[in-house]
């Protein structure tokens, strides 16, 4: 029996405007393990919980392990795979709706760099998409609930970002400070 799996559940319809998720799921790779190059129409946060793996979106190769995250914004072609050493074991959580650009907006994630290192808040993301995971379902009830889930799971990387800029702030200061004197 392998060691390696994946349990994946996708929503059949989204009947929430504002925030869906489309899909959600848990997966510990094996060392072949890859997707892509290929589209999604939707976006996709992967945050890797064991391991190690590699993202690659807009000619750049990101090398991410436990406690980072990567996502996956609409129409971007991207691959990604497993370390052959040490391959990754991640959640995603895939989303839709008119709320998500404004909030992605607010969090570290951008086009041009779809990665977050170090994520201080890291178990807590996993509780999260665990949360989501739990409450899948077709129903309208289900599609309420893993919205709610969604939403604090996108605060916490809000969360990260204000913390991310405030060290950076300080260390703005710092550095003037130094150069003044």
């Amino acid at each position: 029996m392998s060691d390696f799996y994946k349990d994946s559940y996708k929503i059949r319809k989204y009947e929430l405007f504002s925030l869906s998720v489309c899909n959600v799921g848990h997966q510990k790779c094996d060392r072949n393990h890859h997707w892509g190059p290929g589209l999604k129409d939707h976006y996709l946060i992967h945050h890797i919980l064991t391991g190690k793996g590699y993202y690659h979106c807009n000619g750049k190769l990101y090398t991410l392990k436990a406690g980072d995250s990567f996502l996956i914004y609409p129409n971007h072609e991207v691959w990604y795979y497993a370390d052959t050493e040490d391959p990754w074991e991640y959640s995603w959580i895939g989303f839709t709706g008119n709320d998500a650009p404004s909030i992605l907006k607010a969090t570290r994630f951008t086009p041009s760099f779809p990665v977050t290192y170090n994520n201080i808040h890291s178990g807590e993301i996993g509780q999260r998409m665990n949360q989501i995971y739990n409450a899948r379902g077709n129903d309208f009830i289900n599609s309420v609930e893993m919205a709610g889930y969604l939403y604090m799971l996108l605060a916490i990387y809000m969360r990260e970002a204000e913390k991310k800029n405030k060290l950076s702030r300080k260390e703005s200061y710092v550095i003037k400070s130094i150069e003044y004197i």
